[in-house]
């Protein structure tokens, strides 16, 4: 049986157990979906569709700074996407930020260093800017204030020009309305201490939690109503570049539970190669699609650390960072976070965010760069990534429902940060339907690298009209399947492309199939089903 945690329960005592071995007259059945639309579990938090855009390069080239406007191509993107909050003004650069830099009028601005690294960007991407392109897109913005060079009267100043309605300086910036911002953040990985940047505004988890409260208190005098988001650190894994504080969550939760309204944790990178690896690309992409099982395990052990502190309130998750990253230094293993593997390794990252109710937002990095971090590359072309939050955020339902299916395991090593596994489920399931009650959605991602399963569906609850069924399929013929080269010439980091570097053009295909009959999930793919209701002949 199946001791994770994920819906995925293959025990003689299963829900599955029950279900005849070929309901419709098959003589040979790989696995059975089961699903049963009448337990509803949780709604899904729209703001897990988030990304981030730093304020660095014209916010990562999203804006144009000759015209003074978004480039039309990445508005096309974000919205196709469906991205629905975007975190600015970035990482480690937010604790260096001052955003007074980016306002007034774009000519008059000053060019200022990154501090975090040897390079100047222009001011053009600012509060403005930002607000302009949430706009366009449908998004809500998350602001980082600058906790570890910051002061709280800079910070609560930045909420009142965002959100004080009469606020004089917004509006001789041509604002007259408010921005809005509702999701505030306090500071960004506080904790670290590893680059020669983050030695500079290093704190410990008693002072970060003094920080807290002193920002807060200024900020919520600006405007009462915004949400506090502060940092936490992921359990599922000791971070490399110390100090590390083991009691960071507790020392936090234990002073300011009352104060903040979220708790951030970057828990979702993975595999991270730190060391030289000789593994296999297929050992390396399966020990890669078992990390979110302890994203789910860290998630779990965060809200256990909730109810222990909090009080008289819910406190909510928001992982404002997210993503897949293997490596800055092994040019073999540089470039792939590009990958149809990696599309896969965000699916399923995807699928445990919205298991947990608690987990509110959650912001991939990043939506676009002049390096392999964006998920949109430089020349304005979807890398295969972008494609899995659009699966989601698309082709989705409003409530998860219960859902299980029968597959086979396998077993993983230690790699990078992703513990050795075994017992690891070759597919999983997330299942949900819309709010009108008339679309049964049901997503499976295969963690397999070579095998394909044919799949029957058994549905309880929902009366699926049997002619047809639209699917939603994302799939190639290789894990490191990419859509070609995503980074501009002269990139100053050694890296080699992925094997299979020629131009897949992989994305989201659509078809239909009939339900009674199966359905088959290649390898490394993620597939959603949608059903519809039958009609009602009364």
């Amino acid at each position: 049986m199946c001791q994770y945690p994920f819906g995925l329960i293959c025990s003689k005592d299963s829900a599955l157990a029950d279900v005849p071995a070929s309901p419709h007259g098959f003589m040979a059945l790989d696995t059975v979906c089961y699903v049963d639309a009448n337990r509803i579990n949780n709604r899904i938090s729209r703001g897990i569709f988030g990304t981030n855009i730093e304020w660095i390069n014209c916010g990562n080239g999203v804006w144009n700074e000759d015209r003074n406007r978004a480039e039309e191509d990445y508005v096309r993107l974000a919205k196709k996407q469906g991205i629905t909050l975007i975190r600015f003004p970035g990482g480690t650069f937010s604790d260096f930020y001052h955003w007074k830099n980016g306002r007034g009028p774009s000519k008059l601005r000053l060019t200022m260093p990154h501090f975090t690294d040897p390079g100047k960007s222009s001011n053009c991407f600012g509060i403005l800017e930002l607000s302009k392109f949430c706009r366009m897109i449908g998004a809500q913005p998350l602001i980082t204030v600058n906790v570890g060079t910051g002061t709280p009267d800079e910070a609560a100043s930045w909420v009142a020009y965002c959100n004080d309605k009469n606020n004089a300086l917004r509006k001789t910036d041509g604002l007259n309305s408010p921005v809005k911002v509702k999701f505030w953040e306090l500071g960004n990985e506080l904790y670290l201490a590893g680059t020669d940047a983050e030695k500079q505004i290093t704190m410990s988890p008693g002072c970060y939690a003094k920080r807290v409260k002193s920002f807060a208190r200024a900020m919520k005098e600006a405007d009462p109503s915004i949400s506090l988001i502060a940092t936490g650190v992921a359990n599922s894994y000791t971070i490399p570049f110390g100090p590390y504080y083991k009691n960071w969550n507790s020392i936090l939760l234990r002073s300011v539970a009352d104060t903040i309204d979220l708790v951030s944790l970057h828990n979702a990178y993975f595999p991270v190669l730190i060391n030289d690896y000789t593994a296999s690309a297929k050992e390396i992409y399966q020990a890669l699609w078992a990390a979110p099982i302890s994203i789910d395990s860290d998630l779990r052990e965060m809200e256990k650390l909730l109810s222990r502190y909090e009080r008289g309130k819910k406190i909510s998750i928001a992982v404002t960072e997210w993503g897949v990253f293997f490596s800055i230094s092994d040019p073999r293993w540089i470039d792939h976070v590009k990958t149809l593997g990696s599309a896969v390794y965000a699916g399923l990252a995807l699928q445990v965010f919205m298991r947990h109710p608690r987990v509110k937002l959650a912001n991939y990095f990043k939506f676009t760069d002049h390096s392999f971090m964006g998920w949109v590359s430089y020349d304005h072309q979807p890398k295969v990534p972008y494609y899995a939050v659009q699966m989601f955020s698309k082709h989705f339902g409003d409530l998860l429902v219960e859902s299980d299916i029968k597959c086979g395991y396998y077993s993983t090593k230690k790699i990078g940060l992703v513990k050795s596994m075994k017992n690891v489920p070759e597919l999983s399931v997330l299942s949900s339907v819309n709010d009108a009650g008339n679309r049964l959605f049901v997503n499976i991602i295969s963690r397999c690298w070579n095998k394909t399963y044919r799949v029957l569906f058994h549905i309880k609850g929902f009366d699926v009209k049997t002619s047809r069924a639209d699917v939603w399929e994302l799939s190639g013929k290789k894990a490191v399947s990419n859509n070609g080269p995503d980074m501009p010439p002269g990139f100053p980091i050694k890296y080699y492309e992925p094997a299979d570097s020629r131009h897949s053009k992989t994305k989201i295909i659509h078809f239909y199939f009939c339900p009674e009959k199966t359905l088959e999930i290649p390898p490394h793919s993620i597939v959603t089903v949608e059903f519809t209701k039958r009609e009602d002949k009364n």
